[in-house]
């Protein structure tokens, strides 16, 4: 029996005109950021290997390995349009990582990934988000499509939900979350409602469609970093490092810290006027609380101070190797460029 035919790319309208040379590389970015396989820092050509990009581009990351564990973290429903999250006070915050697209922070920041200029080319779409007629997706195979199209459709279904009127149109064009025509001009309004109403129904037919992580659009980043400390190796390393110095850490820190002595300090004169009453100077079991507190309000704090010395301390270990490697890459840089200069000398 002959394998099925593969899903095809549901996405038709077209929002940004003549767009030139349609289904080529074209519409890609000029370069993209990745690891390579040693883990060093690379800059490539997309239009080189267009599939190795997608497969970065609309990859989620450590986030499929968290999906049966983001109940925690948000609400099983559709993203919230831009103009409540300004309402709320969020500050919107543009990054180009689609594991970030929808990740909000406790300090008011929403991490939003703006629409790539390919992903609104249904020409481009076809060939290279959808499988090869001999693909049966049952292994995912290196030339399978499901993974990145499926996160590429639920990308733009959050977008169907966050520009759902003119307000959220205008905040989007803004912050320059949508690519502009080929004339520079924003795209039309009545064309972009015609993309939302088709990214809806496509959910409506067929929810399988889009990627399991979309079901939950805004998550709590905090949360994410507590799940990834417990399922990820090495332990206790957060999701996304908000913060990039050491002073970050101890101010991070610091700040729960002084809130629990406050805390420690009304329970600590509580017990002192307790243990001046003459009902409680005798009871044994008073006695015995006040004492167990004492020592653990001594206790408490220095370990808890030490355990922020020692996180600090693992981070420096960890990040000592590429500091120690960047400080020689420079010295032989600057030897280099030294002898280049004696010998134009000479």
């Amino acid at each position: 029996m002959a394998p099925p035919e593969p899903p095809l790319w549901p996405v038709t309208s077209t929002v940004l005109g003549n767009q030139g040379g349609e289904g080529t590389t074209d519409t890609l970015p000029a370069t993209y950021h990745y690891y390579d396989a040693t883990g060093k820092h690379a800059v490539g050509d997309p239009a080189e290997d267009t599939l190795a990009f997608l497969q970065r581009e609309l990859s989620l990351g450590s986030l499929t390995g968290m999906l049966r564990h983001l109940w925690f973290t948000g609400a099983n429903r559709p993203a919230m349009p831009l103009h409540y999250h300004l309402a709320v006070g969020r500050e919107i915050v543009v990054v180009d990582r689609m594991d970030l697209h929808l990740l909000w922070t406790n300090e008011g920041r929403l991490f939003v990934k703006p629409v790539s200029r390919f992903l609104l080319n249904p020409a481009f779409c076809q060939i290279n988000l959808q499988c090869p007629s001999a693909c049966s997706c049952d292994n995912l195979a290196a030339t399978c499509r499901t993974a990145p199209r499926k996160v590429a459709l639920g990308f733009l279904y959050t977008y169907a939900c966050l520009i759902s009127s003119e307000s959220d149109f205008y905040i989007a064009n803004e912050k320059r979350l949508l690519p502009c025509n080929g004339d520079n001009k924003p795209i039309r309004w009545e064309d972009w409602k015609i993309l939302a109403r088709e990214l809806i129904q496509m959910l409506e037919r067929d929810s399988s469609t889009m990627h399991p992580r979309f079901l939950r659009a805004e998550l709590r980043l905090s949360r994410i970093n507590t799940i990834h400390r417990f399922t990820h190796l090495p332990r206790f390393d957060p999701y996304f490092r908000s913060r990039h110095n050491y002073s970050g850490l101890f101010g991070d820190n610091l700040a729960w810290m002084a809130t629990a002595t406050v805390f420690v300090v009304l329970v600590l004169t509580a017990m002192q006027v307790g243990l001046a009453t003459e009902r409680l100077k005798g009871d044994d079991a008073f006695q015995q609380a006040s004492y167990g507190f004492t020592v653990f309000a001594i206790l408490a704090p220095m370990c808890a101070f030490g355990s922020v010395v020692l996180v600090a301390l693992l981070h420096l270990i960890k990040d000592l190797p590429l500091l120690l490697s960047g400080q020689r890459t420079r010295r032989e840089r600057r030897h280099t460029m030294s002898n280049a200069t004696l010998g134009g000398v000479a």
